[in-house]
């Protein structure tokens, strides 16, 4: 049974927070493996996108990855 929104988004969390990261990129199939699904339906696609905003979460879906990030600027421009 694929993994509820919630459950993905959770998993996303612990994955970033377990490896003390502030950004990952996962290939595709590891965002499938991670979000426990054989096919993604822009509706889950929508709904996950929401949930991890709510959570401080960003996600980009690329053509080769997916990338998720914590959203605040963990990385500033150096200043002139």
């Amino acid at each position: 049974m694929p993994k509820l929104v919630s459950e993905v988004v959770l998993d996303a969390q612990t994955l970033l927070n377990s490896k003390g990261l502030n950004v990952v990129t996962l290939t595709w199939p590891e965002f499938y493996k991670l979000s426990d699904r054989e096919r993604i339906k822009d509706e889950f696609m929508s709904k996950l996108s929401k949930q991890l905003k709510a959570a401080s979460l960003l996600i980009a879906y690329g053509n080769a990855t997916v990338v998720l990030a914590k959203d605040y600027n963990f990385a500033p421009l150096p200043k002139k």
